[in-house]
C-alpha cells in the first residue's frame, strides 16, 4: 500500500478497522437511551430545598 512495507499497512488498517467497530459499537449502544434520562440528570443537583 503506496509502497509501505506489509508490517506497517496491517498496523494502519487494523488500527482503522478498530475505530470503525468500536464507533459502530457505540452508536448501537447508545441510539436506545431515551431522552427522558436526561431530564433526570439536570433536574437533580442535590440541593436541599427550604
Amino acid at each position: 500500500m503506496f509502497g509501505l512495507p506489509a508490517t506497517t499497512t496491517s498496523i494502519m488498517v487494523g488500527v482503522l478497522g478498530f475505530w470503525v467497530v468500536y464507533t459502530l459499537v457505540f452508536y448501537f449502544t447508545t441510539s436506545s437511551w431515551a431522552v427522558e434520562d436526561v431530564d433526570d440528570v439536570t433536574g437533580d443537583r442535590g440541593e436541599v430545598s427550604s
